[in-house]
């Protein structure tokens, strides 16, 4: 599982014209009539001791949004539990995705809520402004040059505007930000192959049901976390550059109505998150 980003941008009140997704197909991927299918579940803990929270700096709109934002990037509970971990499983076939469900990803206090969606194909998502400020989501397509797959404004408060399901119908992973004004901003919004995706909740947990007997490989995807480059214009801080994501791949087998446990443990690169790195 190797996910590419998809940049969300603030930025102008222009309403961009849609363009063409070019990432990746979905590889093919066989629904079938899951008889006596086990369960994958486990728990996604911090190794080593749990640094301080990376603080971003409020360049914009401080009345609304504050003065400094904790990074959303890693998220540490209880026992070093790590919530946001994306866990997935290598499989070419299995159970649907199910009855087609409606999200919102909302911009509320300059955050975006939530910070990891797992989207479905063909599921409806509508983008939402909470907050009286305006705000602008560009979406650009996975590629390794990405191009733009919707650009809209949302001055207003309340402004809700509906995202065509063809124009995120390819898997993929896509990442959120805000490079004009709210640079601190970031999602993820990942387009699963197949239903055997999960995001670990609060206390690390995730669990993966109705998986058909065999032996597979799983992997747990978690997005970079340190700050490695910030860029400043006239003493404000414009974009940051986060390292690359974390990935780790176990092997797995489920029998027959079988609860297997896989746990992971993620270690972190870097000590000192907030250490200030390359500035341009």
């Amino acid at each position: 599982m190797r996910f590419r980003n998809l940049q969300i941008v603030c930025a102008t009140l222009a309403v961009m014209g849609m363009a063409a997704n070019n990432a990746l197909a979905f590889p093919p991927y066989k629904v079938l009539d899951v008889k006596s299918g086990g369960t994958i579940s486990g728990v996604v803990r911090l190794q080593g001791e749990v640094p301080k929270g990376i603080a971003l700096d409020v360049t914009k709109d401080n009345d609304w949004c504050g003065r400094r934002k904790v990074s959303p990037r890693l998220v540490v509970g209880k026992n070093g539990a790590v919530k946001n971990a994306v866990i997935s499983l290598d499989i070419a076939e299995g159970k649907s995705f199910g009855p087609a469900r409606k999200f919102v990803l909302n911009q509320h206090k300059c955050e975006y809520e939530p910070h990891i969606m797992l989207l479905p194909p063909g599921s409806d998502l509508e983008i939402l402004n909470s907050d009286p400020v305006l705000h602008n989501v560009h979406a650009y397509s996975p590629d390794a040059e990405p191009k733009t797959i919707f650009n809209i404004a949302q001055p207003v408060k309340g402004f809700r505007f509906p995202i065509r399901q063809n124009l995120l119908a390819s898997a993929g992973s896509y990442i959120a930000t805000c490079d004009a004004g709210h640079p601190w901003m970031s999602a993820y919004i990942i387009v699963p192959k197949h239903p055997y995706y999960a995001v670990t909740d609060a206390e690390g947990k995730f669990v993966l049901s109705d998986v058909p007997p065999g032996s597979y490989t799983i992997t747990m995807w978690h997005e970079g976390v340190a700050v490695t480059k910030t860029e400043t214009q006239n003493g404000k801080t414009t974009a940051y550059h986060f390292e690359e994501p974390y990935e780790v791949a176990k092997e797995v087998t489920v029998g027959p109505e079988e609860k297997a446990k896989v746990d992971f443990e993620l270690t972190l690169r870097f000590v000192n998150l907030s250490e200030k790195r390359i500035t341009k």
